[in-house]
């Protein structure tokens, strides 16, 4: 029997549930929305709307296509103009579907998730669009020549579902619409090969995970160079896989890969293999963070080849391959650098990489069957610059500029480093306009999953509050990748606390180097990051003048129970578990369990979607709910839509970043 006298909020079709959403959220549009914070609201919206913001898109077959948003499609369209428009600056831009068509097509109010395009036929795509914005979708095919839904093609029901392009005429099919085709997580847990023409009960029967699995996924990596290659993925947890190679018979063979290893990409009949642990193979020892370039043959592993070993202080973030090369970011104190290797002449080279602006690098795109590498590069101050890479040309073409949103000119970036409760150096950036006294400052983190934190532009942000003459922190706790696999181990499980530690270990160095005040100290996260701004909240509630807890777990003893949280067991442990020291590690964790009575608390905003179906809104509508019996000065953000990601209209993200703002203002600088 659940004790917990806020149980009822983990049910979402109990009427009382979404009515208590509601009269909390108008309680928090009467506390947060005046009229500066509508003009606000009004200024953010026509920034995000801005015709010179840059339309980032997918390139097939010399055609660039883009999901728009605007003032007249607050759902957006899918448009599409020619690549030689695109580059010169004037696209030819023609709309190809509008998403609030498919509104009345499937009986409920949907929103674009994604548009997978067929590699080989672009024209044909899936597109997936979800209830409310959360992360279970409707599948339909679309022709995007002809502009209509496929008569009879790849139709799927709602769910978190994982559909991918083998070719033209079939698809990886791994069903998530109804209980029996899911893990405990509520992901898929089956992989079926589907033919056109064919319905599910004609489909071929791949495989089937275990039911204590996280997750099955099934792709096929198309190699320029040679012969393309089916793949099924087993996530046992969020870190364990097991890897399959699917013959041409449809069946599926285990690839002898290390279970903590990321196979993300396959060049010139090689698996592109990321370790997350040392690998001892023969007689060669590969070492935890490399990327690996290991040869296949019919599903039996060869020669490999070691394309970036990490060292103190560099590791990799991201890969994307082209015709013949591999290009990489690479962090280095958290600082952004491209390297590539070129496989040629059956051997693998070091190659030279254009020069390109300084700040951090985002992989946004790679055309198949070309050299092109489609690079955005900002930092916190810097609006984004859109570049074409061409590798084989070793040239740069600068295609759009972000406009600026606010004046950086008298304002520093620096990165500072803080002691850790256990010694350890923890590095955070600190942005703003030197000042000889403490100012009303944010400090932000995730802090969790390996996702390392880096210097983005801050535009709204920026405009809203730096140019206020205030301040913005991005701390880089461990738990995050900032620093590769080590790193993102030293705060999980029994030491996920350590995290915690990091970031109260920032805000006090911000306060010791006389940046900020507690009283002028707010904290901000989401996800993984709400968790960690409330557990430090609890931990050091005389530390910090207000907290921001975006779409945050806090019930930690429930929360494998709460939708996909099963899914997380390997990142925060099990509450269940047998091992006591476990048990206690997540009670003392667990924000929602540890807020107490003869303690007073900074203000508190939660926030979170009755859409949300990764994290659960019981986390969120817990908090506030015991915040409130306790008198606590807290409020509570949720609208209908948005799922966990906020794919919602772009008014709605005006609106909550304005409130945002706002709380923060009222908390901070009065």
């Amino acid at each position: 029997m659940n004790s917990d006298p806020y149980a009822q909020f983990e049910n979402l079709d109990d009427p009382y549930v979404a009515q208590y959403a509601h009269t909390a959220h108008q309680r928090t549009l009467a506390a947060f929305v005046d009229d500066a914070t509508v003009a606000m609201t009004d200024d953010m919206l026509a920034q995000i709307q801005n015709d010179k913001q840059i339309p980032f898109c997918q390139e097939h077959r010399a055609r660039m296509y883009h999901h728009f948003q605007s003032a007249d499609y607050s759902k957006g369209v899918y448009r599409v103009c020619t690549a030689a428009s695109f580059r010169s600056g004037l696209p030819d831009w023609d709309i190809l579907f509008a998403v609030e068509a498919f509104d009345e097509v499937l009986g409920d109010d949907v929103y674009l998730n994604h548009v997978t395009h067929c590699t080989l036929a672009p024209t044909r795509a899936l597109l997936e669009l979800s209830s409310g914005g959360g992360d279970a979708a409707y599948t339909l095919e679309f022709d995007l020549a002809e502009k209509r839904i496929v008569e009879g093609g790849f139709h799927f029901p709602q769910g978190k579902n994982l559909i991918a392009w083998r070719d033209e005429n079939s698809v990886w099919v791994c069903p998530a619409w109804h209980e029996g085709q899911l893990t405990h997580s509520a992901y898929p847990r089956e992989v079926w090969m589907l033919e056109r023409g064919h319905g599910m009960d004609e489909a071929i029967p791949v495989l089937q995970a275990d039911v204590d699995d996280m997750l099955v996924a099934a792709c096929r990596y198309l190699d320029p160079q040679g012969r393309d290659l089916d793949v099924i993925e087993v996530a046992h947890d969020f870190y364990r896989k097991t890897y399959y190679w699917v013959d041409e018979d449809i069946q599926a063979h285990a690839l002898k890969l290390p279970d903590t290893c990321d196979l993300i990409g396959y060049l010139g009949g090689q698996l592109l293999v990321w370790l997350k642990s040392d690998w001892q193979r023969a007689n060669q020892r590969y070492s935890s963070g490399s990327l690996l370039a290991v040869k296949l043959h019919k599903g039996e592993l060869g020669q490999a080849s070691v394309l970036f070993a990490p060292d103190a202080h560099s590791v990799l973030e991201s890969v994307e391959t082209t015709r013949q090369f591999v290009v990489m970011h690479v962090l280095n104190n958290v600082q952004s650098e491209l390297r590539a290797q070129q496989f040629k002449q059956g051997a693998w080279h070091e190659a030279n990489v254009p020069p390109l602006p300084k700040g951090t690098i985002e992989l946004v795109d790679q055309p198949y069957g070309g050299d092109v590498v489609y690079v955005a590069i900002s930092d916190f101050t810097t609006p984004l610059t859109l570049l074409c890479v061409d590798f084989a040309l070793q040239d740069v073409a600068v295609l759009r500029k972000q406009p600026k949103q606010f004046d950086a000119k008298s304002m520093l970036t620096q990165q500072l480093w803080a002691n850790s409760a256990d010694g350890t150096a923890i590095p955070y950036f600190h942005v703003g306009t030197p000042s000889e006294r403490p100012v009303p400052t944010i400090v932000y983190v995730y802090g969790g999953f390996a996702v390392a934190e880096l210097p983005h532009y801050l535009g709204l942000l920026g405009r809203h509050w730096l140019s206020l003459g205030y301040a913005f922190v991005v701390a880089n706790v461990r738990g995050g990748g900032e620093f590769g696999p080590a790193w993102h181990q030293a705060a999980i499980l029994k030491n996920k606390h350590k995290s915690v530690e990091d970031l109260l270990a920032v805000v006090h160095d911000v306060h010791a180097r006389g940046l900020s005040t507690t009283e002028q100290t707010g904290l901000q996260g989401g996800s993984n990051g709400g968790l960690m701004v409330l557990a430090a909240m609890v931990d050091e509630p005389d530390s910090v003048g207000a907290v921001v807890a975006e779409v945050p777990l806090a019930d930690m003893l429930r929360y494998p129970h709460l939708s996909s949280g099963a899914s997380w067991l390997a990142e925060f442990g099990d509450p269940h578990s047998e091992d006591e020291d476990m048990q206690r590690a997540l009670y003392d964790l667990s924000p929602y369990h540890r807020i107490a009575h003869q303690r007073t608390y900074p203000a508190t905003l939660l926030t979170t979607s009755l859409s949300d179906d990764r994290v659960h809104p019981a986390h969120a509508f817990k908090t506030y709910a015991r915040l409130q019996q306790l008198e606590q000065a807290s409020w509570l953000y949720c609208p209908e839509d948005g799922g966990h990601t906020g794919n919602t209209t772009q008014e709605e993200l005006a609106d909550e970043t304005a409130v945002i703002m706002t709380f923060f203002a009222k908390q901070l600088a009065n």
